[in-house]
């Protein structure tokens, strides 16, 4: 499945009855298939434009489409998320109770695949993040590295079209990092996965295909430039 095409033109998101301006009139444009890193300093909206393109709140102003999907009038925010999207924290959010195998196939339950079928993906994207051998291990016997490359696959359960990582590096080690942002690559190539990441760290940011830098809820690009993405990928 090819990667989702992002489109966001002039969102604006306040909080606290508009006192706090998370975000200023950001438009952008991430083609399918690209890696693309949101840098910028702790508090400058990076987490709160991830949340809008996830459907886990919606815009004040302005409009986010997904692979076609105009956010704000979607009928089952939660079948988008299932279905069209990923997610990968900094913090991994396994359930401890569960095995690694268990924890990739939530998102998988309630999709219509019978038990059998999402143990076998679930074995199958354990294999691609090199964690066959620890299917049935629990999330507290696994390194930090570990458990979020099982995050990685749970996160690739349903075939998403387009993944947003929150800071998945910020809790491990350079070289963790390393081998996670080499995991995140692999999967663009081998998925097409279109992939947005905050990041604090330029090392990351590095990796990627394209850096959008963001500030006090602005993009540091030229909007006129990105209002043009827009448009010829609209024409």
């Amino acid at each position: 499945m090819n990667g989702a095409e992002v489109f966001v033109d002039s969102v604006s998101k306040s909080f606290d009855n508009g006192r706090v301006v998370a975000l200023r009139d950001v438009s952008l444009r991430l083609d399918p298939g690209e890696f693309v890193s949101l840098v910028g300093p702790s508090g400058c909206g990076k987490s709160t434009l991830l949340n809008l393109i996830g459907a886990l709140d919606r815009p004040d102003s302005g409009s986010i489409t997904v692979a076609g999907e105009r956010l704000q009038h979607l009928g089952d925010p939660s079948q988008y998320r299932a279905l069209i999207v990923g997610f990968v924290f900094q913090f991994h959010n396994l359930i401890p109770t569960l095995s690694s195998s268990e924890n990739v196939q939530l998102p998988m339950i309630g999709q219509g695949s019978s038990s059998a079928v999402r143990e076998r993906k679930a074995q199958e994207l354990l294999g691609e993040v090199g964690l066959s051998h620890r299917a049935r291990a629990a999330p507290t016997t696994l390194s930090g590295g570990e458990r979020q490359r099982v995050a990685v696959a749970r996160a690739l359960a349903n075939g998403p079209r387009l993944l947003l990582a929150d800071e998945p590096t910020g809790a491990l080690d350079s070289e963790t990092s390393d081998q996670i942002i080499a995991l995140f690559e692999s999967v663009c190539v081998s998925h097409g996965t279109t992939i947005l990441i905050v990041t604090n760290d330029d090392r990351v940011a590095e990796r990627t295909v394209r850096q959008l830098r963001m500030r006090d809820g602005r993009l540091l690009v030229d909007p006129a430039v990105e209002a043009q993405r827009i448009t010829d990928a609209a024409s």
